[in-house]
């Protein structure tokens, strides 16, 4: 299983290399060409495709445990941990968005209780704020070339 993930890594990043030498820009993220297709379509409202992942795996799981007639209580612990499995990981702002749809989502549901709903939020706040942003960049690199340290030196009458 291990050798063909590394085969699979192995394509993906000859296809990258591919991409990158033809000038391709990055491919959008999946959900916002949902969002678009969306719009155009007429569909409302947008799907979220995280949010129907963690759906998903939460109703299976509800199901299966109702054919083996187990309690609703076990049930209903199973398909919350399935959901919470489903999350998306908080890697990049795409991601926390669609993490933060989930756990919103979850607790409108009832698959994830308030208190570790927020939890789960302040989680995802966390991880937004450690996340490199473009305006937070500007403003370092500003802040950076104001230090004494920083300036270029300019000739000024008395170095003359």
């Amino acid at each position: 299983m291990e050798e063909t993930l590394q085969q699979n890594v192995a394509s993906l990043q000859t296809l990258i290399e591919t991409a990158e030498r033809l000038g391709m820009s990055e491919p959008e993220p999946l959900n916002r060409l949902v969002s678009k297709m969306a719009k155009i379509t007429g569909v409302y409202p947008v799907p979220n495709i995280a949010v129907e992942v963690c759906c998903g795996a939460y109703l299976e799981v509800l199901q299966e445990h109702r054919k083996k007639k187990m309690s609703a209580e076990a049930a209903a612990h199973a398909g919350r941990l399935a959901y919470c499995n489903s999350l998306p990981r908080l890697s990049d702002a795409d991601c926390v968005r669609d993490f933060i749809a989930c756990v919103v989502h979850g607790m409108a549901i009832g698959a994830i209780p308030s208190t570790e709903g927020t939890r789960l939020l302040y989680g995802a706040q966390v991880a937004n704020s450690a996340l490199p942003s473009p305006k937070r960049r500007k403003k370092r690199n500003k802040s950076a070339q104001n230090m004494p340290g920083n300036q270029p030196l300019t000739p000024t009458p008395s170095m003359a």
